[in-house]
């Protein structure tokens, strides 16, 4: 097993709560300092101060990842600090759970800007840092969603999601000649505060659909997203690796 991050440099976006935060924890825990971002200041903080009480590494930073400048900024203070980044996990979303019909275009442009363009702007942020060292390791945050569609007709989060496949494949391709393994994760339904959004009706018929009769953990995603940054996936590119619980197969 190499999955030991001991010195590596990892960001996670949208780590003051839920699936983020776990993952950061998950990647603290194996060595790596983690830059926990949120779009305030104030969870992140609380995050970060968690890691730090268990005597790992963190720093909080606040920034909007749908914004290209503060994102620029915010990567620059961060290589001031820490002279690189190492690894990036593109997490920030936001949920919308409603029918096709009530999308409306400020619905539609928030989504893929917050999800879509948010990835975009991180990867862009941190690739000739990656390109120059000669390393990194990126994980952007999928969904079953964007392999199958939503059977509520959640179709901005799922344009988003299947987007984000396609911009992992993508730079993959692109990145791999520099030494940087870029992939996707798929989640299925998780329990975070996100999937409290949902009615319990809604929760109830996800869970009927999932094979292992329950919803994940985020601990469970966070563990094989630690897998995709690790030594032990040095050789996958461009993969979107499925967590959930059997719903979707391919």
């Amino acid at each position: 097993m190499q999955q030991d991050l001991s010195g590596k440099i990892a960001v996670v976006t949208g780590a003051g709560r839920g699936l983020g935060k776990a993952i950061a924890d998950v990647l603290a825990g194996r060595g790596a300092h983690v830059v926990i971002t949120d779009r305030t200041l104030k969870p992140a903080e609380e995050a970060a101060d968690v890691v730090r009480a268990r005597g790992e590494r963190a720093s909080p930073i606040a920034f909007d990842v749908a914004e290209q400048r503060q994102v620029e900024e915010a990567f620059r203070k961060i290589r001031e600090a820490y002279d690189r980044v190492d690894i990036l996990i593109n997490n920030a979303g936001i949920g919308d759970f409603v029918s096709f019909p009530e999308i409306s275009p400020e619905k539609w442009d928030r989504m893929i800007n917050i999800h879509l363009k948010g990835s975009f702007n991180c990867c862009q942020a941190v690739l000739a840092g990656m390109k120059e060292q000669k390393y990194g390791k990126i994980v952007n945050v999928s969904s079953v969603a964007g392999k199958r569609g939503d059977f509520i007709g959640n179709a901005h989060y799922t344009a988003a999601k299947a987007g984000i496949i396609g911009l992992t494949k993508s730079l993959a391709l692109y990145a791999a000649p520099f030494g940087i393994n870029v992939n996707a994760i798929a989640p299925g339904l998780v329990a975070t505060e996100l999937s409290d959004e949902m009615s319990g009706e809604m929760k109830a018929t996800t869970i009927s659909r999932i094979p292992a009769g329950r919803l994940g953990r985020p601990e469970e995603i966070a563990r094989a997203t630690a897998f995709l940054v690790s030594e032990d996936a040095s050789y996958i590119f461009g993969e979107t690796l499925s967590v959930n619980g059997g719903s979707y197969m391919d």
